[in-house]
C-alpha cells in the first residue's frame, strides 16, 4: 500500500472518529483480547463511511461487505483481512479475563511479533497490553490507543 494510499484512509478514519465523538463505546467489549484497540482500526471505522470501505476494500482487494468488521469480540476472534484462526482469542476465550495483560503467562508466544506483519497493527499488542496493564483500560482507550497506533505507522523513530 502507497504511503499516499495510507494518508488518504487515515484522513477518512479521523473524519469518522470526529463525526462520532460524542457516541459512547464499551472500551471492554471494542478492545480485543490481545490489546488491539477495535475502535480504533480502520476495518472498524470503515463501516460508517462508504468511501473508505471502498478504498480499504480496493488495498486490501476485499469486497466491500468483506472488509466491515464489528470488532474482534463480536467476530468471534475472526479478522477480515487475515485467513487464519485467532490463537489469542481462543486463548482468552476459556477464561474470565478481559485481556491478556490479566494473564500470569503474560507475555506469551501467542503475542509475538513477525516481520511480515510489519505494516499491521499486530505488532503493537504487547506494548497496548503494557500500557493497559500499567494506565488501565479506559484511560489507555481514552488516551493513548490512538496515539500509539498513530505513531507506529507516521511517527518517526527515535533514540
Amino acid at each position: 500500500m502507497s504511503m499516499e494510499t495510507l494518508l488518504k484512509i487515515r484522513e477518512m478514519g479521523k473524519e469518522v472518529k470526529r463525526k462520532r465523538q460524542k457516541e459512547e463505546i464499551d472500551y471492554d467489549y471494542m478492545t480485543a483480547p490481545c490489546g488491539l484497540p477495535c475502535f480504533e482500526c480502520y476495518l472498524y471505522l470503515a463501516r460508517f463511511d462508504p468511501a473508505m470501505t471502498e478504498a480499504i476494500a480496493g488495498v486490501l482487494q476485499l469486497s466491500p461487505d468483506e472488509i466491515k468488521c464489528k470488532g474482534c469480540r463480536a467476530e468471534g476472534g475472526k479478522c477480515a483481512h487475515l485467513a487464519m484462526e485467532c490463537r489469542v482469542y481462543n486463548c482468552i476465550e476459556k477464561t474470565d479475563m478481559l485481556t491478556c495483560a490479566e494473564c500470569d503467562n503474560f507475555p506469551c508466544d501467542y503475542l509475538h511479533p513477525y516481520s511480515d506483519q510489519a505494516m499491521k497493527p499486530h505488532n503493537t499488542k504487547v506494548f497496548h497490553l503494557c500500557r493497559i496493564k500499567k494506565v488501565g483500560l479506559e484511560k489507555w482507550a481514552k488516551e493513548e490507543a490512538g496515539d500509539i497506533l498513530d505513531k507506529y505507522y507516521y511517527g518517526a523513530w527515535t533514540l
